[in-house]
């Protein structure tokens, strides 16, 4: 008994040993290929006659997306609860020659959504090739001055919105082994930002979603050729964030709602699963987690220039407080 015992160890170790070789050489491998397409420019698909549902279309990164992806051939879909926004973003793709269908939808309403599929259908709407989830609300406040409705809203709009959306696209891609999933996230789905604490969970939610979803469909015994693309903007000229003040304008400067628009385009054309615009706070990313915590907190208040506006917060205050006193000696002069 003991003999065969030490066989089915040795057969076992023996099995290991092959199962981590082969581990080691596939690791390897993908090494060699990553370094290679870090150096060399990667070919990019073709989105000629692709059906792209974009939600949030009335202004902002939305409306840039249709544009743009109109003009390389794309069937475009907007999807938006602002009647005029979405109309002249739908003026503007056709105006250009694009062929473009446009629905009125408050994308955080999962009957709504389904309702707005089976219309789609209905008018003959071309199945969705590429779904880019856009749609999203900010409410910049503190903690413990969020309203409750506030917090509802934000996670209604920028998670659950993912979820209906997904639900209603992601089956017809199944069906046909190919499709492209888009989130655009935020930086603030990465890091914790403060006065945006319902926005950055909402965020991180939004990554864990797609996380999550890109390895269910990669674990899929049918292996469909779905793609899923998370987008990391820092700040896009929007208006729907205040004006962030950091060190290094070059990298953590306000880009447009183009050029953000363009490097989204770029990214799915190469299939992309994470990109942050700019790219290089991806590199930062990875480097800022290795370090210690206390670290890492000292070089994102250095970034941030914490030290000056704390200077400037209590300049401010100082310049309050002399302007009270002077007034409460006026008052106090002329009584």
């Amino acid at each position: 008994m003991g003999i065969i015992q030490r066989i089915f160890k040795d057969i076992k170790l023996h099995r290991l040993f092959l199962d981590l070789s082969l581990l080691s050489a596939r690791i390897s491998l993908a090494m060699i290929i990553a370094t290679f397409r870090m150096i060399l420019p990667c070919s990019m698909k073709r989105l000629l006659g692709e059906t792209v549902l974009i939600t949030g279309t009335g202004h902002g990164i939305g409306r840039e997306l249709a544009i743009q992806l109109s003009s390389m051939g794309c069937i475009i879909v907007c999807w938006d609860n602002d009647i005029d926004g979405n109309r002249s973003t739908m003026r503007e793709v056709s105006k250009n020659g694009g062929e473009v269908y446009g629905f009125v939808v408050d994308v955080s309403k999962r009957l709504e959504v389904r309702e707005t599929v089976r219309l789609m259908r209905k008018v003959g709407v071309p199945d969705v090739t590429i779904l880019i989830n856009n749609a999203a609300v900010l409410y910049h406040k503190s903690f413990s001055s969020l309203d409750p409705d506030d917090v509802e809203r934000t996670f209604d709009v920028n998670v659950l919105s993912n979820f209906w959306t997904i639900e209603a696209f992601l089956p017809t891609m199944l069906m046909k082994g190919s499709g492209h999933i888009v989130a655009i996230s935020s930086m603030c789905g990465i890091y914790g930002v403060s006065q945006k604490v319902a926005y950055c969970s909402s965020k991180f939610a939004v990554r864990g979603l797609m996380e999550a979803l890109h390895e269910e469909v990669r674990l899929n015994e049918r292996k469909p050729n779905i793609h899923f693309t998370t987008i990391y903007p820092f700040y896009v000229d929007t208006g729907l964030a205040k004006d962030p003040e950091y060190r290094f304008p070059y990298i953590f400067g306000v880009v447009t709602p183009e050029y953000a628009a363009r490097e989204i385009i770029k990214a799915i054309r190469r299939n992309d699963t994470e990109y942050s615009i700019p790219r290089s706070l991806f590199s930062l990313n990875v480097i800022n987690r290795i370090l210690p915590e206390s670290v890492m907190r000292l070089i994102l208040d250095f970034l941030a220039d914490v030290d000056r506006k704390q200077k400037e917060r209590d300049a401010m205050n100082s310049r309050l407080d002399l302007i009270c006193s002077e007034s409460t000696k006026l008052r106090d002069y002329a009584q």
